[in-house]
Protein backbone atom coordinates (compact mmCIF):
# COMPACT_ATOMS: atom_id res chain seq x y z
CA UNK A 1 0.00 0.00 0.00
CA UNK A 2 1.63 3.41 -1.04
CA UNK A 3 1.93 6.61 0.84
CA UNK A 4 -1.01 8.24 -0.90
CA UNK A 5 -3.74 5.37 -0.36
CA UNK A 6 -2.50 5.19 3.79
CA UNK A 7 -3.01 8.77 3.98
CA UNK A 8 -6.32 8.92 2.21
CA UNK A 9 -7.25 5.91 4.48
CA UNK A 10 -6.70 7.50 7.67
CA UNK A 11 -8.46 10.82 6.45
CA UNK A 12 -11.60 8.96 5.90
CA UNK A 13 -11.36 6.72 8.95
CA UNK A 14 -10.31 9.80 11.01
CA UNK A 15 -13.78 11.98 9.61
CA UNK A 16 -16.05 8.91 10.09
CA UNK A 17 -14.39 8.47 14.15
CA UNK A 18 -14.98 12.53 13.95
CA UNK A 19 -18.64 12.68 12.85
CA UNK A 20 -19.66 9.57 14.88
CA UNK A 21 -17.75 10.16 18.07
CA UNK A 22 -19.49 13.94 18.09
CA UNK A 23 -23.37 12.31 17.38
CA UNK A 24 -22.78 9.74 20.04
CA UNK A 25 -21.26 12.33 22.66
CA UNK A 26 -23.50 15.34 21.74
CA UNK A 27 -26.32 15.05 24.06
CA UNK A 28 -23.37 14.84 26.93
CA UNK A 29 -21.91 17.47 25.40
CA UNK A 30 -24.80 19.85 25.67
CA UNK A 31 -25.33 18.75 29.18
CA UNK A 32 -22.11 19.57 30.07
CA UNK A 33 -21.98 22.88 28.81
CA UNK A 34 -25.26 23.84 30.34
CA UNK A 35 -24.79 22.51 33.69
CA UNK A 36 -21.19 23.86 33.50
CA UNK A 37 -22.97 27.80 32.74
CA UNK A 38 -25.61 27.28 35.78
CA UNK A 39 -21.93 26.71 37.84
CA UNK A 40 -20.73 29.37 36.81
CA UNK A 41 -23.38 32.42 36.79
CA UNK A 42 -25.97 32.61 39.40
CA UNK A 43 -28.95 32.90 37.29
CA UNK A 44 -31.77 34.50 39.41
CA UNK A 45 -34.19 31.66 37.09
CA UNK A 46 -31.99 28.69 38.26
CA UNK A 47 -31.52 29.59 42.10
CA UNK A 48 -32.66 25.72 43.14
CA UNK A 49 -31.88 26.91 46.41
CA UNK A 50 -34.44 29.18 47.45
CA UNK A 51 -36.82 27.24 45.97
CA UNK A 52 -36.65 23.78 47.35
CA UNK A 53 -39.12 21.61 48.81
CA UNK A 54 -38.65 20.52 52.48
CA UNK A 55 -40.57 17.79 54.35
CA UNK A 56 -40.23 16.13 57.32
CA UNK A 57 -41.63 13.10 58.63
CA UNK A 58 -41.07 9.89 60.40
CA UNK A 59 -41.65 5.98 59.79
CA UNK A 60 -41.35 2.59 61.69
CA UNK A 61 -39.35 0.07 60.75
CA UNK A 62 -37.83 -3.14 62.58
CA UNK A 63 -34.14 -2.93 62.69
CA UNK A 64 -31.73 -6.04 63.21
CA UNK A 65 -29.40 -6.08 66.01
CA UNK A 66 -26.45 -5.91 63.75
CA UNK A 67 -24.39 -2.79 64.47
CA UNK A 68 -22.23 -2.65 61.42
CA UNK A 69 -23.16 0.24 59.82
CA UNK A 70 -23.02 -0.21 56.08
CA UNK A 71 -24.86 -3.69 56.93
CA UNK A 72 -27.41 -1.57 59.10
CA UNK A 73 -27.66 1.41 56.13
CA UNK A 74 -28.22 -1.61 53.50
CA UNK A 75 -31.38 -2.36 55.59
CA UNK A 76 -32.82 0.77 56.27
CA UNK A 77 -32.53 1.84 52.85
CA UNK A 78 -34.58 -1.39 51.62
CA UNK A 79 -37.12 -0.90 54.11
CA UNK A 80 -37.85 2.82 53.33
CA UNK A 81 -37.52 2.19 49.44
CA UNK A 82 -34.87 4.70 49.19
CA UNK A 83 -31.47 4.68 47.17
CA UNK A 84 -28.78 6.87 46.01
CA UNK A 85 -24.90 7.84 47.06
CA UNK A 86 -24.70 8.16 50.68
CA UNK A 87 -22.58 10.17 52.86
CA UNK A 88 -21.42 11.68 56.25
CA UNK A 89 -22.58 8.34 57.78
CA UNK A 90 -21.76 7.97 61.58
CA UNK A 91 -22.93 7.02 64.98
CA UNK A 92 -24.17 9.61 67.58
CA UNK A 93 -21.69 9.93 70.77
CA UNK A 94 -24.02 7.29 72.67
CA UNK A 95 -24.76 4.64 69.81
CA UNK A 96 -28.26 4.83 70.04
CA UNK A 97 -29.00 6.51 66.50
CA UNK A 98 -27.18 6.25 63.15
CA UNK A 99 -27.14 9.21 60.91
CA UNK A 100 -26.64 9.82 57.63
CA UNK A 101 -27.82 11.42 54.63
CA UNK A 102 -28.77 9.68 51.36
CA UNK A 103 -28.45 11.97 47.94
CA UNK A 104 -29.26 11.54 44.37
CA UNK A 105 -29.47 14.58 42.02
CA UNK A 106 -32.30 16.68 43.09
CA UNK A 107 -32.97 15.16 45.67
CA UNK A 108 -31.34 14.60 49.47
CA UNK A 109 -32.26 12.75 52.34
CA UNK A 110 -31.48 13.37 56.03
CA UNK A 111 -32.03 10.49 58.13
CA UNK A 112 -31.43 9.43 62.04
CA UNK A 113 -32.47 6.35 62.44
CA UNK A 114 -33.53 5.27 65.99
CA UNK A 115 -31.34 1.57 66.92
CA UNK A 116 -33.20 0.71 69.44
CA UNK A 117 -37.17 1.35 68.91
CA UNK A 118 -36.89 1.83 65.04
CA UNK A 119 -38.34 5.34 64.56
CA UNK A 120 -36.80 6.87 61.03
CA UNK A 121 -36.88 10.78 61.49
CA UNK A 122 -36.06 11.73 57.24
CA UNK A 123 -36.02 15.30 56.76
CA UNK A 124 -36.70 15.02 52.84
CA UNK A 125 -34.96 18.85 50.38
CA UNK A 126 -35.89 18.03 46.57
CA UNK A 127 -34.82 20.94 44.42
CA UNK A 128 -35.70 21.41 40.73
CA UNK A 129 -34.15 20.27 37.49
CA UNK A 130 -31.40 23.19 37.51
CA UNK A 131 -30.13 21.38 40.09
CA UNK A 132 -30.04 17.75 38.97
CA UNK A 133 -27.62 19.23 36.37
CA UNK A 134 -25.15 20.74 38.64
CA UNK A 135 -25.56 17.66 40.43
CA UNK A 136 -24.55 15.98 36.79
CA UNK A 137 -21.79 18.09 36.46
CA UNK A 138 -20.13 17.42 39.58
CA UNK A 139 -20.72 13.16 40.23
CA UNK A 140 -17.97 11.75 40.23
CA UNK A 141 -16.61 8.52 41.88
CA UNK A 142 -15.24 8.88 45.28
CA UNK A 143 -11.38 8.00 45.94
CA UNK A 144 -10.23 4.91 47.63
CA UNK A 145 -10.06 6.42 51.27
CA UNK A 146 -13.36 8.52 50.47
CA UNK A 147 -15.30 4.85 49.76
CA UNK A 148 -14.86 3.77 53.68
CA UNK A 149 -17.70 7.06 54.47
CA UNK A 150 -19.30 6.92 50.89
CA UNK A 151 -21.46 4.02 49.52
CA UNK A 152 -22.18 5.02 45.50
CA UNK A 153 -24.89 2.98 44.01
CA UNK A 154 -24.26 1.10 40.65
CA UNK A 155 -26.07 4.12 38.20
CA UNK A 156 -24.19 6.88 39.45
CA UNK A 157 -21.35 4.41 38.36
CA UNK A 158 -22.43 4.33 35.53
CA UNK A 159 -23.00 8.27 34.96
CA UNK A 160 -19.26 8.39 36.26
CA UNK A 161 -17.98 5.69 34.07
CA UNK A 162 -19.89 7.79 31.22
CA UNK A 163 -17.66 11.07 31.92
CA UNK A 164 -14.60 8.87 31.44
CA UNK A 165 -15.77 7.68 27.89
CA UNK A 166 -17.58 11.54 26.75
CA UNK A 167 -13.93 13.08 28.22
CA UNK A 168 -11.84 10.33 26.36
CA UNK A 169 -14.13 10.80 22.97
CA UNK A 170 -13.07 14.59 23.69
CA UNK A 171 -9.75 14.42 23.12
CA UNK A 172 -9.71 12.34 20.35
CA UNK A 173 -12.18 14.43 18.45
CA UNK A 174 -9.73 17.68 19.12
CA UNK A 175 -6.68 15.53 17.90
CA UNK A 176 -9.20 14.33 14.94
CA UNK A 177 -9.94 18.46 14.34
CA UNK A 178 -6.46 18.99 14.58
CA UNK A 179 -5.47 16.42 12.04
CA UNK A 180 -7.91 17.58 9.43
CA UNK A 181 -7.16 21.41 9.90
CA UNK A 182 -3.50 20.13 8.56
CA UNK A 183 -5.03 18.80 5.69
CA UNK A 184 -6.83 22.19 4.59
CA UNK A 185 -5.35 24.26 2.48
CA UNK A 186 -2.58 27.12 2.68
CA UNK A 187 -5.37 30.00 2.55
CA UNK A 188 -7.26 28.56 5.34
CA UNK A 189 -4.86 27.21 7.16
CA UNK A 190 -3.69 30.35 8.50
CA UNK A 191 -7.39 30.85 10.02
CA UNK A 192 -6.79 27.94 11.97
CA UNK A 193 -2.97 28.78 13.28
CA UNK A 194 -5.18 31.66 14.54
CA UNK A 195 -8.12 30.06 16.21
CA UNK A 196 -5.51 27.00 17.51
CA UNK A 197 -2.96 30.05 18.89
CA UNK A 198 -5.57 31.84 20.75
CA UNK A 199 -6.97 28.79 22.09
CA UNK A 200 -3.73 27.88 23.55
CA UNK A 201 -2.84 31.33 25.01
CA UNK A 202 -6.06 31.50 26.99
CA UNK A 203 -5.44 28.25 28.49
CA UNK A 204 -1.66 28.63 29.22
CA UNK A 205 -2.14 31.98 30.81
CA UNK A 206 -5.25 30.39 33.29
CA UNK A 207 -2.97 27.62 34.09
CA UNK A 208 0.35 29.49 34.75
CA UNK A 209 -0.44 33.14 35.23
Amino acid sequence: MDITKQKKNLIKWNRKIHIHLGLFSLLFIWLFGISGLLLNHHWEFANSWEKRKVISYDKMIEISKVREKHTLVNEIMNNLNLNGSIVNLRYSTDSVYLNFIISKPGTRYDIQAGLNDGKILIKETKLDQWAVLRSLHKLRNPTQKEQEEIYQPIMAFIWSLSLDIISVSLIIICLGSWYMWLQIPKKRFYLGLVSISGGFIFCIYFLFF
